[in-house]
């Protein structure tokens, strides 16, 4: 990921995420193969490195507007959450625990509001 920053080449950058998403998941591999309560942490890091060197390696000669940067850092910060949110409803499902009605109400309002922030992401892309 660095060799992709520091020389703009844009084909490196994807390879260098790549190999951290492979390193991360030989990590988890080698600790005899348990599941890590903190991927989606790690899965909603990746993807905000992701974004923000994708970003940082847009090749435009203006500045953005601040209300233009506001929404854009916005839109980044919610779908970084909708990523860790979707993360940890799928780990909860892939391991099986119940925490009784109280879990499964709290699971049922996270799948809502994830449905609603990509609806509402999604929307305002094709305007």
């Amino acid at each position: 990921m660095a060799l992709g920053l520091a020389s703009r080449w844009t084909a490196a950058f994807p390879a260098g995420v790549a190999g951290v998403a492979a390193a991360y998941a030989v990590f988890v591999a080698v600790r005899n193969g348990d599941v890590d309560g903190g991927s989606p942490v790690v899965a909603a890091a990746i993807f905000a490195v992701a974004e923000l060197g994708f970003w940082s390696l847009e090749r435009t000669r203006t500045r953005s507007e601040r209300a233009v940067l506001v929404r854009r850092i916005a839109g980044l910060a919610g779908s970084v959450a909708v990523t860790a949110l979707v993360g940890s409803l799928l780990l909860v499902i892939a391991t099986g625990a119940s925490g009784g009605v109280g879990l499964e109400a709290a699971g049922v309002a996270a799948a809502i509001l994830a449905v609603a922030a990509v609806t509402r992401v999604v929307s305002r892309a094709s305007v």
